[in-house]
């Protein structure tokens, strides 16, 4: 007994995903420079960084990717470090003032508020 293949569609049809449109970093953020090494200690050499979202957890990541509040990060000043935005109230916060107010330059700060959820300035 065999069974008949021969209407069957390989690979399976399917649906692709539609891929959202990341905006652009609004604090002039490059890859393969540290915003905070740059903005802290003028060093813009280059080094492997990763991109970080400056209003992260519950939902907030997407809400950093629509409204371009993201830098890149060397692994210090992201994960690792003493003074990581991961590991450091201080910094996670210098940058979310950072953002707030490039953000306010085109915004209002009760819209920075609703995604936000908080007033750093």
């Amino acid at each position: 007994m065999s069974i008949d293949y021969s209407d069957m569609a390989f690979p399976k049809p399917g649906k692709k995903k539609k891929r959202k449109i990341h905006k652009k970093s609004i604090l002039n953020s490059q890859k393969g420079i540290c915003y905070l090494c740059a903005r802290l200690n003028g060093d813009y050499s280059v080094k492997q960084t990763e991109e970080h979202h400056i209003l992260f957890g519950a939902g907030q990541r997407a809400i950093s990717e629509e409204n371009g509040l993201k830098v890149d990060l060397c692994i210090e000043h992201h994960r690792t470090g003493q003074q990581a935005v991961h590991n450091s109230r201080k910094t996670r916060e210098l940058l979310c003032k950072i953002a707030q107010t490039e953000f306010e330059k085109v915004h209002t700060r009760k819209e920075w508020e609703q995604i936000a959820r908080k007033n750093y300035l």
